[in-house]
C-alpha cells in the first residue's frame, strides 16, 4: 500500500518521479550488472567504480566523457564504445499507460502535473526522443538544474516551477522513501508509491475522484 506521509490537505498541484512511478521501474543494478558483463569484471567491482561518480552523473556535474575517463582510470585500460553499451533502453523507460492517464485526468480537471526526477542526459535524451515527457506540464530534471534528489535543492527548484501554490498542497509521488522523507522535509505533501493500482486510487481520493 501507499504510505501517505502527511495530513490530508487540499491537492492544488502534482509532482511525478519518472523510473518506478511513471513507469514499471528498472533494477537499481542493473547499469553495473551490464558494465560488469561487457568488461568482465564481477558486479561488485562495477558498481564500486561507479558509486562516487554516479550522483554527480546525475546532477550533470560531470559529462558522460569525464564519467568514462574515471572508469577507464579503475579499470586501467581504454574502453571501447562497443562496452559503453550500459544506459537504460526506451523498452525500460516506457511510461505505463495507466500512469500516463493518470496524468491527463488530473491535467483535465485543472491540475498543474510536473515531473521531478533523477535521471542521467543519457536517459533524459532518450525519454524526450520518444516523447515520454510530453504530458507533463514542466520537467525537474537533477541532469539540468546540477542536484538531485534527495537534496533539498531540486525540490526547491519544483516549488518555484509552482510558486503560486503553498509547498503543503503539492502532492509528490516517488518510489523512493529517502525522496518522500525529503519532500515533505521541505513541505510537501508526499506519497510513496508502493503499487500503481494503490496509488492511482489515492490520487483519486485526494481529487474527489
Amino acid at each position: 500500500m501507499n504510505k501517505q506521509t502527511t495530513a490530508r490537505s487540499t491537492a492544488k498541484a502534482f509532482l511525478f518521479d519518472y523510473d518506478g512511478v511513471t513507469t514499471a521501474g528498472v533494477n537499481d543494478q542493473l547499469v553495473a550488472r551490464r558494465l560488469s558483463n561487457n568488461l568482465g569484471v564481477s558486479e561488485l567491482l562495477a558498481a564500486q567504480w561507479l558509486q562516487p561518480i554516479w550522483l554527480p552523473l546525475l546532477a550533470g556535474t560531470i559529462s558522460s566523457d569525464q564519467m568514462w575517463m574515471e572508469v577507464e582510470r579503475s579499470y586501467g585500460q581504454p574502453i571501447a564504445l562497443a562496452q559503453r553499451d550500459i544506459w537504460f533502453g526506451w523498452d525500460e523507460l516506457t511510461p505505463l499507460p495507466e500512469m500516463i492517464e493518470l496524468v491527463q485526468r488530473l491535467k483535465t480537471k485543472g491540475y498543474p502535473v510536473g515531473l521531478l526526477s533523477n535521471v542521467t542526459a543519457q536517459s533524459a535524451e532518450i525519454i524526450k526522443h520518444h516523447g515520454g515527457y510530453d504530458e507533463f506540464d514542466f520537467l525537474v530534471l537533477s541532469c539540468d538544474v546540477g542536484s538531485n534528489k534527495p537534496g533539498p535543492e531540486i525540490y526547491q527548484v519544483a516549488m518555484e516551477k509552482l510558486g503560486h501554490i503553498l509547498p503543503e498542497d503539492i502532492v509528490f509521488l516517488d518510489d523512493r522513501e529517502s525522496n518522500v522523507l525529503a519532500a515533505t522535509s521541505v513541505g510537501l505533501k508526499a506519497l510513496l508509491v508502493t503499487n500503481h493500482a494503490d496509488t492511482i486510487d489515492e490520487v483519486g481520493r485526494l481529487i474527489g475522484r
